[in-house]
C-alpha cells in the first residue's frame, strides 16, 4: 500500500513497483484516515509512508499501523533527513527510512529486507543516524566591559589604545583581557579574536 499526498509521486512509484516481481500495489492514499480505514479491513505486507501528510503526520499513521497490523511493515519514504524526524518515525516502529530519489534496486532490496525482519535505510540516512551528534557551541557569558573590549581587541587596538577610549587604566584593561582569554579557554588574542568570530560574537562596542 501507498501513503502519499502527491499524485505524480505515487503514480511514479507504483509504476516503478509494478516492475518487481512478485510485488503488487493493492491499494493508495493520499490521506492518512483513508490508509488506516482501509487497513482496519485489509491486511497488506508493506506500507511505503510519506511522513509529511495532510491531516496524520507519518510518525501518527505508523504508530497506528502497528497497533492495527503488527505483522505489517512500514517503509518510511520521504525527503526529510532531519535527524529527530528519522528518530521518531523509528521509534515507533517502522521498519525502514527511504529518501525519494531511492531507485528501483533500493526499493525491491528494501521490500525483501524488510520482509526478512531487517530494518533497512537509505545510505544517506543512516550517516545521519549513526554519525556523532553536533555538539552544541558554548557562548561564554560576557559583561558589558568585556564586550566592549573584545570588539577592540578584534579590531587590532592596543592595551593602551583601548584604555584610552575607555577612560580606564591599562592595568585594568590587561585584566579583562585575562578574564577573555579565561572564558574563551583560548592561549592568546588571536585565537581569542578567531574564536569569538566563529562564535558570531564580535559586534559594535557599546559607546564606540
Amino acid at each position: 500500500m501507498l501513503v502519499e499526498d502527491h499524485s505524480i509521486f505515487i503514480e511514479g512509484l507504483n509504476s516503478v513497483l509494478g516492475k518487481v516481481e512478485g510485488v503488487q500495489v493493492v491499494a493508495a492514499f493520499g490521506d492518512g484516515k483513508e490508509a488506516l480505514d482501509y487497513l482496519r479491513q485489509q491486511p497488506v505486507d508493506i506500507v511505503f509512508l510519506d511522513i509529511g501528510l495532510p491531516g496524520l503526520t507519518g510518525i501518527e499513521i505508523c504508530r497506528s499501523i502497528h497497533r492495527l497490523r503488527k505483522n505489517t511493515k512500514v517503509i518510511a519514504l520521504s525527503n526529510h533527513t532531519e535527524r529527530n524526524i528519522i528518530s521518531d518515525m523509528l521509534a515507533v516502529g517502522a521498519n525502514g527510512y527511504l529518501l525519494k530519489n531511492a531507485s528501483l534496486r533500493d526499493l525491491e532490496n528494501a521490500i525483501n529486507q524488510v520482509l526478512e525482519g531487517q530494518c533497512v535505510m537509505s545510505e544517506e540516512v543512516r550517516q545521519i543516524v549513526f554519525s556523532q551528534p553536533e555538539v552544541p557551541r558554548s557562548f561564554p557569558r560576557l559583561t558589558n566591559r568585556e564586550k566592549e573590549i573584545l570588539y577592540w581587541i578584534g579590531e587590532g587596538i592596543t592595551t593602551q589604545a583601548i584604555a584610552a577610549r575607555l577612560f580606564i587604566s591599562v592595568q585594568t584593561v590587561e585584566t579583562h583581557r585575562y578574564n577573555l582569554l579565561q572564558k574563551f579557554e583560548v592561549p592568546n588574542a588571536a585565537a581569542l579574536v578567531k574564536k569569538a568570530l566563529e562564535l558570531g560574537m564580535l559586534g559594535p562596542a557599546r559607546g564606540r
